[in-house]
């Protein structure tokens, strides 16, 4: 966990971070093969993330994941910083759905934060964490 939390810190330290980690996550997959499809959920992953994010509420995401899932859940609930930034998953599964997007790449968004259940999905979940500075 405590390495969790130094990744994260670093890549909120860097410039652009999100969108950074989101090209560099679309950049693993296609290394490891993964199609056209997996590749745009990769790139779009996390952009339901809101623009106010701050270090404490990655942090306290990535503590909560961990430590009070149940927790991290009902925090979930709301319109704060903080619980977008914890349903970020979520909603950027429902903006993808309304922009037209495959039920594959809705579902990887939607699930990229749960235990992956598919390939696609441990690959997902590869390339993300091989994405973080």
């Amino acid at each position: 966990m405590r390495e969790r939390v130094q990744q994260t810190v670093r890549f909120v330290v860097a410039r652009e971070g999100d969108t950074r980690h989101a090209e560099r996550t679309a950049a693993v997959l296609r290394e490891l093969g993964a199609d056209e499809e997996l590749v745009l959920a990769g790139l779009l992953h996390d952009r339901g993330k809101p623009s106010r994010t701050r270090l404490w509420h990655r942090v306290a995401g990535v503590l909560l994941a961990r430590l009070a899932p149940g927790l991290r859940k009902r925090l979930a609930r709301g319109e704060s910083t903080f619980a977008l930034y914890l349903d970020h998953a979520h909603r950027g599964a429902a903006q993808a759905q309304i922009e037209g997007r495959s039920p594959r790449v809705v579902r990887l968004i939607a699930r990229h934060h749960e235990s992956p259940r598919d390939e696609d999905e441990h690959l997902l979940a590869r390339a993300d964490r091989e994405a973080l500075p």
